[in-house]
């Protein structure tokens, strides 16, 4: 599955309720991948090689749960609401609403809202793996991340070697271009803990200036099931080129004048919140057959 980069100032449907989003890594785990070449390699990625192991099993270690989503988008002053519901490594997005209104599955966000992001739920994780000696680690520094000491990584990906990461914008056209980040890792377990993510040496064509997502994990109780390690909040950032071409661009694709000229917003950020997970319980109602006459 590739990573979306939504739009900097295009609005996009929301996902319609009981669409799924598929895992990125398989049922099984991929094969030929060998977390050990990392610590091999190098002995200051021996937390990378811990990393790889924890992410390549992250998706089907997790239990079925739902949880709540709240997603803040900044520019617009607006709140939208979902459920997830996590089954078997896939999530389902069910129950939106727009500032306590219910979406169906034919409404689009409002044009003041910029742009959405996904991926929080191991995507981002499994990516950096799925492809052998595609991204490229680099131990950067130790840190404290709340009370959680930290070793800090360094990521690159290069544009000839991204098959995986997209960054599309409002136009429809889409990129595979360079990417580089950081993975905030435990020192005890390799566990992450942060990811960041963001493109880089963008195409002069493209109407995303730059973007950048920073994903925060933490040990969240699920009721009735125990503790595991769930993202807890996401914060992304884009920036839209400033060129009149580009916001002549922009305003046509949302059909909204008022967003032409200075008026344009060069930056918008969403800050997305995971809350109030809960064991996942199917439920069934028998409806008993018409007799016959």
């Amino acid at each position: 599955m590739a990573v979306l980069f939504p739009a900097a100032s295009v609005a996009q449907s929301p996902a319609a309720q009981g669409d799924t989003a598929p895992p990125s890594d398989s049922a099984a785990r991929p094969s030929g991948i060998d977390c050990g070449t990392f610590a091999a390699k190098d002995s200051s990625l021996d937390l990378i090689s811990k990393f790889c192991e924890f992410a390549l099993s992250y998706r089907h270690q997790l239990p079925d749960f739902i949880a709540q989503q709240t997603t803040t988008f900044s520019k617009a002053h607006t709140v939208l609401t979902a459920q997830v519901t996590f089954r078997k490594g896939v999530e389902h997005y069910s129950y939106l609403t727009l500032d306590g209104k219910p979406i169906t599955d034919k409404s689009s966000l409002p044009g003041n809202v910029h742009f959405r992001s996904a991926g929080e739920f191991g995507s981002l994780l499994v990516d950096l793996f799925s492809v052998p000696g595609a991204v490229e680690f680099k131990f950067h520094k130790t840190a404290t991340l709340g009370d959680v000491p930290v070793s800090i990584y360094e990521f690159h990906l290069p544009k000839e070697r991204n098959t995986f990461w997209t960054l599309r914008d409002g136009t429809g056209r889409a990129w595979k271009p360079e990417f580089r980040g950081e993975v905030w890792l435990e020192q005890q377990t390799g566990r992450p803990r942060r990811e960041e993510i963001q493109p880089i040496h963008l195409p002069a064509n493209c109407l995303i200036g730059a973007a950048k997502t920073i994903t925060d994990y933490a040990m969240t109780l699920v009721s009735e099931v125990g503790s595991f390690l769930l993202p807890v909040k996401s914060e992304s950032k884009v920036c839209g080129r400033t060129s009149a071409s580009a916001a002549t661009m922009l305003a046509m694709q949302n059909g909204d004048v008022s967003m032409t000229g200075p008026d344009l917003p060069s930056c918008a950020t969403n800050i997305l919140v995971f809350h109030d997970y809960q064991k996942f319980k199917a439920t069934a109602r028998i409806v008993p057959a018409e007799s016959q006459p």
